[in-house]
């Protein structure tokens, strides 16, 4: 009777609190293995407004699209990527348009999903019409491991036509 009262009262307890400390600890290992790589390139700043730049830094150059290790240095960051659209694909069960600035699946791809795709749409830059044009697009880059490097665009404002 007294080994079970001391088993619940103590051995119990301290089963509970060991396990939530290894939990916590593989936690914090987890987070540190798994963080953003530190990109080589400057990016633009997230933390100043886009409607008031900063005049006395200077905005960093735009990164060719073809520049595909510039690009994945630059995960997890605010950039711009320049280049010219190879193709523009849609997906007919998600509405979402991405747009590719190469033949291959490693090359970068921007992404209208479907909650955006209208705003283009009223702003008259439809996604189909960026095909064979080059632009410019600013947002963040991301490196998703199943479809690679993407920057998902929310607003019109993120798209640059620069020639046709």
């Amino acid at each position: 009777m007294i080994a079970k009262e001391l088993l619940r009262k103590v051995v119990v307890p301290a089963l509970v609190a060991a396990a939530f400390a290894g939990g916590f600890f593989v936690h914090i290992l987890y987070q540190r293995w798994n963080s953003p790589p530190v990109a080589a390139v400057t990016p633009i700043s997230a933390v100043a407004p886009a409607s008031a730049p900063d005049a006395s830094a200077p905005e960093p150059a735009a990164v060719e699209a073809r520049e595909v290790d510039k690009i994945k240095a630059l995960a997890g960051a605010q950039a711009k990527v320049r280049g010219r659209v190879y193709r523009v694909g849609k997906s007919s069960k998600s509405n979402t348009y991405f747009i590719n600035f190469g033949p291959s699946r490693a090359a970068f791809t921007a992404v209208i999903f479907a909650s955006a795709a209208e705003r283009f749409e009223q702003n008259k830059l439809t996604p189909k019409s960026f095909e064979g044009k080059e632009i410019e697009v600013t947002g963040e880059i991301k490196d998703d491991p199943r479809y690679g490097l993407e920057m998902i665009l929310e607003d019109p404002a993120q798209v640059k036509i620069l020639a046709d």
